[in-house]
């Protein structure tokens, strides 16, 4: 992983003279960053490769400073901060975050912080919270200074709630800190119209890079698959893996192996990539976001047999709503979707069928609650429909939620 972000360094300065990459970062730190800023079109090409490598050697970093497991949540975390480094996040808006997990848990829970992976590295989803106040409204060096002590606050509301949120849908939402995050940002969303502050809305999206980025991720996800081999991948250990209904917390890691896992995280997000392209859509700084995650999660709860059912009711609910497939809202909606794949792993197509055509809805409408100030709105949305979910087989049935 260390040789990705690298790697991306290297590529920034290859597509784009260094001049126009260091310019194009500065415009990234003191972006406001809410959805959708695509860095890519935001800047230019070469300065969102330069930010999504340290943004991602700066997460292993800190995974390595606290000694954090090499398991499947490892994994997917930082997949998922590469991928939004060309989509939100930035090496400066991450930072605050950090700090307020890390304020959180020595001021309050007193865990070892390699058992806070998830919030330290997920909760990064609230970095348009920091970049928003710091750089959206003018204040100068009072709008710094109060977007770096909001995102401590955030961090340390996003740390306190994650484990009770998880209950509203019992697993069954892989990106629970998107849930939590959207919560937060609603109440930081709220406050900053109660006095008189107003989000300016954002779309940058790129179109010119579709090939180009293409072959990059493609180049990626093969050679995941390759390194699986490698590293001992076995259909025997595939099956496995494809036994699990992927609640959380599958790691496929600790079920199967290293190689194996490997082969699937390729897998998925050949399937991602695949699905943006069949479609007419654009491979650009957001899809990027879509794709890695998916191949992060690859690790952690998705699979083939449950994120195709997912998939799958987005794209035919496209064709009764008023939304084309290639849109960047439906776009992204399929590619973030498999957020609820377990719901398909343990009950099967139809129940996936119908749990993407309920999301597709839900989060092209759910960004407005939070100023579009979380990064995994279509984690907020996942959660609020499967607490509809979980809260009717509860009603109905509720043995069907007894644990596996």
């Amino acid at each position: 992983m260390t040789i990705f972000g690298g790697g991306m360094i290297l590529l920034a300065f290859l597509v784009t003279p260094a001049v126009e990459v260091l310019r194009g970062e500065w415009a990234i730190i003191t972006s406001p960053s809410i959805l959708i800023t695509d860095y890519i079109a935001y800047a230019n090409l070469g300065a969102a490769f330069l930010n999504a490598g340290l943004v991602t050697l700066i997460g292993l970093g800190l995974a390595w400073l606290i000694r954090a497991r090499f398991n499947g949540y490892l994994i997917s975390a930082i997949f998922t901060l590469a991928g939004f480094a060309f989509f939100g996040k930035n090496v400066f808006n991450i930072l605050p975050i950090f700090a307020g997990v890390y304020i959180f848990d020595k001021v309050f829970s007193h865990q070892r912080m390699r058992d806070l992976i998830a919030p330290l590295l997920f909760g990064t989803t609230l970095g348009p919270v920091v970049s928003q106040f710091a750089f959206g409204f003018d204040f100068g060096w009072w709008g710094l200074v109060g977007g770096i002590l909001l995102g401590i606050l955030s961090g340390m509301l996003l740390a306190a709630l994650m484990n009770h949120i998880y209950s509203f849908h019992e697993g069954y939402n892989l990106y629970n800190t998107g849930t939590t995050g959207g919560f937060v940002a609603t109440v930081v969303y709220i406050t900053m119209r109660g006095f008189g502050l107003e989000i300016e809305s954002a779309f940058y999206w790129s179109t010119e890079f579709t090939d180009f980025l293409t072959i990059f991720v493609g180049v990626v996800l093969l050679g995941l698959i390759v390194m699986g081999f490698v590293w001992g991948a076995s259909m025997s250990q595939y099956k496995k893996i494809w036994a699990e209904s992927g609640r959380l917390a599958s790691d496929y890691v600790v079920i199967s192996n290293l190689g194996t896992t490997l082969v699937n995280m390729g897998v998925v997000g050949i399937l991602g990539l695949i699905y943006v392209r069949l479609v007419g859509g654009d491979v650009n700084g957001a899809t990027l976001a879509g794709i890695f995650t998916i191949t992060g999660f690859g690790a952690l709860g998705k699979h083939p047999r449950n994120i195709v059912p997912i998939m799958l009711g987005v794209y035919l609910s496209c064709w009764t709503l008023v939304w084309d497939h290639a849109d960047p809202g439906p776009l992204l909606a399929v590619l973030f979707c498999t957020t609820l794949a377990p719901l398909a792993g343990k009950y099967g197509i139809i129940a996936g069928i119908i749990a993407g055509a309920l999301h597709l809805p839900m989060v092209m409408h759910v960004g407005s609650l939070h100023g579009f100030m979380n990064l995994y709105n279509n984690g907020f949305a996942g959660g609020l429909a499967m607490l509809i979910i979980i809260g009717f087989i509860k009603g109905v049935k509720p043995k069907l939620l007894q644990d596996e």
